[in-house]
């Protein structure tokens, strides 16, 4: 709210207090004088009574009275209402109101008195009782004159009204009483010069109680401006920041402490000197000219960062703010000028960029070592994997048998920490995204609990799976990061449970929104007899590299990241894990999943594109020519051990420039490309082979690198395909087998438009 308006309020709130004391000294006045009426009306009656007769005079008085105990009656409400905070109209309209009616009680007394006695009563006696109520409304006419003057009206024209009154009526038998009219004229105008002077005090002293208020208000207005003045001139003067105050033609008129702090110039040698000497002594706020023409040219505020190098050649910052001050006219009378002193923000701030350059260096570092440990890492777990697998299809003694299981379970255990430290690392850098598809529910419990069934049983501990039977048949989630938690609580349970049983139970529930939607839940729970967890342990179940008891990690081993990896991907799916568990009796994880149940359309859409999918095991793979880069001996060992049984053609080269050269000599239907090889990478035989005019053939990479950044870096470069090693058989004739399919489809297809 501006000053004016604040003065206008403070006026008008003293002028309502005014009217507020006046009517209240306007009620107390008449409340006093009540007696010294009531006197009167007595004396009147004994004057009525013996000029007329006893009940004329009671009736009369009567009237007055009437009028009078309501006027008082509101009058004494005056006061405790204006206490209670009623509305001031409210209470004035009903003193009004008392007041008129008291005014006619005394007129409705004279009328009353000439239609009763006609030619013989007395205009003079009217007058004469008329005339103490004109005095009446003069006194009071400073307290209520609205109210004065209705009665000083009133009583003055009543007499003259009855006296024509009279002379009408009666005129046949009565002469024109000049005496009587030359009274009534007389207090006519005696009474109305009475009023017009008490009228004309009244608004004399009205108008000086409210030029009082003014002045009050004004010097009151007058000293807060001053003291703001003063507040602001202690603020400009101790500020930290440096003022200056030019006037238009940029001659500094004043500068504070600060500004000599600065700059290093003393304010007595800079007042009155044109701004630009400064800047030449001080060789610093360079473009400051330009900030002031640029503040000239639009009339508005400017700022900039602008550099100062002072006397002795320290070098500072300061953020510099240049306001033009205009008069009424739109002129700009004078500049003030802020200057802040930004040197150690400026160098907190280099600061903070080398730091930020330095964290973008070490995650790069530490994305380009995890990078690097899982390429070292999956590279030999190849072999190991793949060999044991081999191994394991051979004829073998039971402790061969044992040998082998003992190898394959120990590097599937190493495969799982290598790839929850991949995930975290996702995780952490927010590179891991949620992708929601229509997939079949029990498929997808069922699949997993497939792969998952051997581990348990060869504990024997029997893994039972239980849908619910209002479970929908199709949902919509990323059905690979469940399958990925499911996994992961299984496996734990696996893990920890010595002898019993794991039972998962699936259902689902409708959660109503506040939009009035219902929501459906996926729920599944993982229930073992295990070793569970303690009570005060169960807060910390979910951090990383966490595991109940430090004796766990050597006696089952693991990272302790399984269940952090969970917990991240069930919040970034919208639902979330909680546990229930019983020291030695077993442990209860339920996982609570946001899910969409798919319409028919898209139901039926899906199962169309399953129905129409290639079944790849029967497509024939005779005469496919396949090329295998790969620099590591043992991994060409274990996928040549992989591909000879099929019917296919398998070469081999040693690194990427052998591939090209091969390709380039006779083109191969499918190429599997090792990403890193000596010589020349996977990447960029790959942009080779497809930059050369040669039939394309298919390429398929193969790296140990399991981040999403490969993947994209290999489809940009013109591969189809990629396999993470370490590499099963599965997959690699799985991907043979696609690229056969497409080869007959681009086949049929080149035959059909042949044909047209």
């Amino acid at each position: 709210m501006t000053a004016v308006s604040n003065h206008q309020l403070l006026r008008c709130k003293d002028i309502e207090r005014e009217e507020c004391d006046l009517l209240t000294q306007y009620a107390n006045e008449r409340l006093a004088a009540l007696w010294r009426r009531v006197a009167i009306y007595a004396l009147g009656w004994l004057l009525i009574v013996g000029h007329t007769s006893l009940l004329f005079g009671t009736l009369a008085t009567a009237i007055l009275l009437f009028g009078e105990a309501v006027d008082c009656f509101v009058l004494r409400q005056v006061q405790p209402r204006l206490n209670r905070g009623d509305d001031l109209g409210k209470v004035r309209r009903l003193a009004y109101f008392s007041g008129i009616l008291q005014g006619l009680s005394m007129v409705g007394t004279s009328v009353f008195y000439v239609l009763t006695f006609g030619e013989d009563s007395s205009i003079l006696g009217i007058t004469a009782v008329l005339a103490m109520g004109v005095v009446n409304a003069a006194l009071i006419l400073p307290t209520n004159p609205t109210i004065a003057i209705f009665k000083l009206v009133l009583f003055v024209s009543t007499p003259v009204t009855l006296l024509v009154y009279k002379q009408i009526r009666y005129s046949a038998t009565s002469e024109i009483q000049y005496p009587e009219l030359m009274v009534v004229l007389s207090m006519g105008f005696m009474s109305f010069s009475f009023a017009k002077a008490a009228l004309e005090n009244f608004r004399r002293n009205r108008e000086l109680k409210r030029s009082q208020v003014d002045l009050c208000l004004a010097n009151k207005k007058l000293e807060s401006q001053q003291r703001e003045l003063q507040k602001l001139s202690m603020v400009a003067r101790k500020t930290s920041d440096a003022v200056i105050l030019m006037d238009a033609e940029q001659n500094i008129e004043w500068v504070n402490d600060s500004f000599s702090n600065l700059t290093q110039i003393s304010a007595d040698w800079a007042l009155g000197r044109p701004f630009h000497e400064l800047l030449a002594l001080s060789n610093g706020w360079k473009g400051f000219q330009a900030l002031v023409e640029e503040a000239l040219k639009q009339g508005e505020a400017q700022r900039a960062e602008l550099r100062n190098e002072e006397p002795n050649g320290t070098v500072r910052w300061a953020d510099v703010h240049l306001v033009p001050v205009k008069s009424d006219e739109g002129i700009v009378d004078f500049f003030v000028t802020i200057g802040r002193d930004t040197s150690a923000i400026k160098e907190h701030s280099e600061t903070m960029k080398a730091a930020r350059l330095s964290a973008e260096d070490a995650a790069k570092t530490k994305a380009d070592f995890l990078a690097s440990m899982s390429h070292e890492i999956r590279t030999p777990l190849t072999g190991i994997i793949g060999m044991a697998d081999l191994l394991s299809e051979t004829e073998q003694t039971p402790d061969q048998v044992d040998f082998t299981q003992t190898i394959l379970g120990s590097s599937r255990s190493l495969l799982t920490i290598l790839n929850d430290i991949l995930d975290l690392s996702k995780m952490e850098a927010g590179k891991l995204e949620i992708n929601a598809t229509a997939f079949d529910t029990r498929a997808c419990f069922d699949d997993t609990i497939r792969l998952l069934q051997p581990a348990a049983l060869d504990k024997g501990l029997s893994l039972n799976l239980t849908f619910d039977a209002q479970l929908s048949d199709q949902l919509v989630a990323d059905d690979i990061r469940l399958r990925q938690i499911l996994t992961n609580i299984i496996g734990n349970a696996t893990k920890f449970t010595e002898h019993g049983s794991i039972d998962v139970d699936v259902w689902c529930t409708q959660k109503q929104q506040k939009a009035g939607e219902a929501q459906t839940l996926l729920h599944f729970s993982v229930e073992d007899t295990g070793i569970g967890i303690p009570e005060n342990k169960l807060s910390t179940i979910f951090d990383g590299f966490s595991q109940a008891e430090t004796s766990t990690t050597r006696r089952f081993g693991g990272t302790g990241l399984g269940l952090t990896i969970c917990q991240v991907l069930a919040q970034m799916m919208g639902g979330g894990i909680e546990v229930e568990s019983t020291y030695g009796a077993g442990s209860r994880f339920t996982v609570s999943l946001p899910v969409d149940v798919p319409d028919k359309d898209t139901v039926a859409a899906g199962t169309g594109d399953q129905n129409g999918a290639p079944e790849y095991d029967a497509i024939d793979l005779v005469g496919l020519d396949v090329l295998v880069a790969e620099d590591n001996k043992t991994n060409r060992l274990l996928i040549r051990k992989f591909l000879e049984p099929l019917p296919i053609s398998l070469r081999f080269a040693n690194d990427g420039y052998d591939a090209v050269e091969a390709t380039m000599t006779t083109p191969p239907d499918v190429i599997f490309m090792d990403m890193s090889m000596p010589n020349m990478s996977g990447i960029e035989a790959t942009e080779a082979i497809r930059a050369s005019d040669v039939v394309q053939p298919a390429i398929i990479a193969l790296t140990a690198n399991a981040f999403e950044s490969e993947r994209q870096l290999c489809l940009a470069a013109g591969m189809d395909d990629f396999l993470t090693k370490p590499i099963r058989r599965a997959d690699l004739v799985i991907s043979l087998q696609k690229q056969a399919a497409r080869r007959i489809r681009q086949t049929s297809a080149e035959k059909s438009a042949l044909e047209a």
